[in-house]
């Protein structure tokens, strides 16, 4: 009611936002009004991308506060956008597909491969050294292509930054795995490359840092398969998304609410049913025993009495009717049985079935507020997606209120995983081509041996070259050493076991030994390794410790470097200052004496706008006038409709009779207004 119109000028006026990709290739500039919603943006971008299975992706920036947001489709590009300098957006994975091999379009499988290389290369895909090696070998496989020795002499992995800490034992492996990768096309071993990562513990992992009851630091992911927690080398926890009832934040808390107790009450009720099965049968056996017994002392009776008369006929006929009225009652008998046996399943079940209700509520703290409204929103976004049957059925979610805040609201919008996977059977188009980028200029793909033969791969073409990315550390424990063998078994994927967060001990999982003497750094250029890190076994799990300050989302944000003409303009400008400065005569006479310059404050910050203080000073007012209007017409109420007796409120209506007639013009409308309704 009280919000600015915006005038037709301001509706038409263009803004300006550079839009990333994953392959580090030149961003593109993308114009959008203040009326345009992010359906729009995200739909041009992959038109550009030619992407049809798109319900996977987002568009995701970096906000004043180094917060990362997903673009809302359903909101303004100009609202979320705003205050964002500069405007940049990255395309990201935003939904990672539990079997990437249904993915319909290789185009599709190739942008998840470009993502998950990011998170292996960031240090989020964590896994065990002797699959970061497998993984590493089809990265150069798809590359480079095949291994020749002329093209590729020794050392030429260690131009690949590929894992966050590589040493010189691990760039040989890697080596000696490319020479046997031979004849796979780029799409093969992009292929086999999803398969081995789809696998791992932390596929799909976006890691956010939380801690909890005790204070302790750890990770905590959202996945395909539910929400689970990272603490050192392993796994802790895993909440599937059928055990979560509900998810909500308050303030810093992030809060699950599990079912914790679901499997133990299935086993339980199992346990219950055969207990209850076995019990009914031992009384059946027992009541059949009574019975036979019975019979038996009939028999005897019978035979006793056809022994003293010589009319036995009659009393065979009355015996028989005995035996009929024995096996009435026995039946009679057993039918009360079973009822009681069913009576008793019936309430055990019962009991059972509300345990399964019962929830355990989780609390994790972020380190701010605006981090634990967006791990919610990640959340609940993740769980619809994987767990809907059809988008329309999406419930409107609202979390995070309190007295003096409204709370967040979430409303799920696009498609979900099935609908996503039906649209995908019904693509019928012809694979697009789209050009591989290369991470090193100076290597040229080889001719695969494949490529001759018919292969419905496609062998799309490859562009130029972007420049080579440096590489990024990620701190904490890194991959451990290698054995002596120069060649690496396939290796079963690591699962960690669930573990429970009190027993956990943090000084059980670094396995480091003390760094040896005399140890040097290796040669050839790779990247300088702690003595330490070379002595740690290769079998030794790393701890999960991603990259969260260097995060590629976290560089987007920086000022980008201005260009040559701008950089003219500045250097002409503070001549020209310099010039007219030099110039200027003093009061005394003297040429060069510049005026002092009057005191400047030393805060860098800028003064707000008028515009925004005006809006403040407004917002205030309104709040402040509906404020006193309410507590007018309480005051007015409790005085003329209330009968309480105090002396304060018997003062106030003595001051007050003035008012009478309102009241009276009140109660006449009233009057009037439920007359009309009768």
């Amino acid at each position: 009611m009280f919000r600015k119109r915006s005038t037709k000028g301001e509706v038409q006026t263009e803004y300006s936002c550079s839009i990333r990709f994953l392959d580090d290739s030149e961003p593109i500039q993308l114009n959008f009004k203040k009326d345009t919603l992010g359906q729009w943006l995200f739909d041009r971008v992959c038109e550009k991308l030619s992407l049809v299975e798109k319900d996977y992706f987002g568009l995701r920036y970096v906000d004043a506060e180094k917060q990362r947001h997903w673009l809302d489709p359903l909101k303004t590009v100009y609202k979320q956008l705003k205050g964002v300098n500069p405007m940049v957006l990255c395309f990201r994975v935003k939904f990672y597909p539990e079997d990437p091999m249904k993915l319909h379009e290789e185009i599709t499988r190739y942008y998840l491969y470009l993502q998950l290389r990011r998170d292996l290369h960031h240090g989020r895909l964590l896994c065990s050294p002797q699959d970061a090696v497998h993984l590493a070998s089809y990265i150069v496989q798809s590359e480079v292509g095949d291994y020749d020795p002329q093209d590729h002499p020794p050392g030429y992995i260690t131009a690949f930054k590929m894992l966050p800490k590589q040493n010189a034992k691990m760039e040989d492996q890697i080596q000696e795995l490319h020479k046997t990768l031979k004849g796979q096309v780029p799409a093969e071993a992009e292929s086999n490359f999803l398969k081995k990562a789809a696998v791992l513990d932390t596929y799909g992992v976006d890691p956010h840092q939380v801690k909890d009851q005790r204070g302790d630091q750890l990770y905590l992911g959202v996945t395909h398969q539910g929400i689970m927690t990272f603490r050192g080398s392993r796994r802790t926890q895993l909440h599937k998304w059928n055990q979560i009832r509900r998810i909500a934040y308050e303030g810093k808390m992030f809060i699950v609410h599990v079912n914790v107790a679901e499997e133990e009450d299935a086993a339980n009720a199992k346990k219950v049913s055969d207990e209850a099965a076995e019990g009914g049968k031992e009384k059946e056996k027992d009541k059949g025993n009574e019975t036979g017994k019975e019979q038996e002392k009939e028999k005897e009776q019978g035979k006793e009495q056809a022994k003293e008369t010589e009319t036995g006929k009659d009393q065979e006929k009355e015996t028989e009717t005995g035996k009929e009225q024995g096996k009435e009652t026995e039946k009679g008998k057993e039918t009360e049985t079973k009822k009681e046996t069913d009576k008793e399943n019936q309430s055990k079940k019962e009991k059972t079935e509300e345990n399964k209700f019962e929830q355990q509520p989780h609390g994790y703290k972020c380190l701010t507020v605006g981090a634990c409204k967006y791990l919610w929103r990640c959340a609940v976004e993740q769980q619809l997606f994987f767990t809907l049957a059809s988008s329309c059925n999406a419930p409107k979610l609202k979390s995070g209120g309190t007295l003096f805040s409204r709370g967040s609201k979430f409303r799920f919008s696009g498609r979900c995983q099935v609908e996503a996977l039906s649209a995908s059977e019904n693509i019928k188009r012809s694979e697009p081509k789209f050009p591989r980028t290369n991470s090193l200029p100076n290597f040229s793909r080889n001719k695969h041996a494949s490529e001759s033969k018919s292969s419905t791969l496609n062998t799309s073409i490859m562009s130029e070259p972007v420049p080579e990315e440096a590489a990024v550390d990620v701190p904490g424990n890194a991959f451990g050493a290698q054995t002596s063998s120069p060649i690496v078994p396939e290796s079963p994927v690591l699962k960690a076991p669930l573990a429970a967060e009190e027993k956990f001990d943090m000084q059980k999982v670094q396995t480091v030994s003390a760094s040896a003497p005399g140890q040097k750094t290796p040669v050839n250029g790779s990247v300088p390794v702690d003595p330490s890190f070379l002595e740690t076994s290769i079998d030794s799990m790393p701890s999960y410790q991603p990259n969260m300050t260097m995060d590629d989302d976290e560089e987007d944000d920086k000022t980008p470097k201005p260009s040559l003409d701008e950089q003219i303009k500045q250097l002409e400008e503070q001549y020209e200052k310099i010039t007219s400065d030099q110039n200027h005569i003093a009061p005394g006479g003297k040429i060069g004496a510049a005026p002092k310059a009057a005191p400047a404050s030393t805060g860098t910050s800028k003064s707000p706008p008028k515009s925004s203080v005006c809006a403040t000073c407004c917002k205030v007012l309104t709040y402040s006038i509906l404020f006193a209007v309410l507590l007018m017409a309480v005051t007015f109420v409790v005085l003329f409709y209330t009968k309480f007796d105090h002396p304060l409120l018997d003062e106030g209506r003595k001051q007050l009779q003035f008012l009478e007639p309102v009241k009276h013009y009140i109660d006449d409308s009233v009057e009037a207004i439920a007359s009309k309704f009768k």
